[in-house]
């Protein structure tokens, strides 16, 4: 009887070490990638900085290649400060589609699923995931589909 007990209390001893060791694991993996998530935003906002303080301005890339009428990918900071920087612009932000959608008092933010509105380019904000959602979104469309950093590094004037 001590003998089972013993193997049992092992048994359970091991697997309660492989398990925690295992949760120990999937917690400093995800807190790596935050960590990698919250560096890519620094590095966006260090880079829209730097492009505001040499005079840039974003609705210039939209106006020369004549998009009127944009999705944004991304309800996060810097899907709403790109909002806000077209706001008194003659772009139009047709819809904010994001994966964690949440009904808006305007009804503006959709979720992934939705149908693409008809616009004329889809902007997707999150940069550290980037490729991943161009991947989705090109297989569902064939709107041209540009990075927020792209749009800032390439219309530094």
């Amino acid at each position: 009887m001590k003998k089972s007990a013993y193997i049992v209390g092992l048994f359970s001893f091991f697997g309660g070490f492989y398990m925690g060791g295992k949760m120990l694991v999937d917690m400093i993996n995800d807190y790596q990638t935050r960590a990698d998530r919250n560096s890519a935003n620094m590095m966006l906002f260090n880079e829209w900085v730097a492009f505001l303080y040499s005079g840039g301005r974003v609705e210039r890339y939209f106006q020369e290649n004549h998009y009127k009428r944009i999705l944004i990918y991304g309800n996060g900071f810097a899907g709403t400060r790109l909002q806000q920087a077209l706001e008194k612009t003659d772009i139009e932000i047709a819809a904010v589609m994001d994966k964690a959608a949440h009904a808006d008092v305007d009804g503006a933010v959709i979720g992934v699923d939705a149908d693409i509105p008809d616009v004329d380019c889809i902007v997707v904000t999150p940069v550290f995931s980037h490729a991943e959602i161009y991947d989705v979104l090109s297989k569902r469309t064939r709107i041209p589909i540009v990075s927020i950093s792209e749009i800032l590094n390439r219309e530094a004037p």
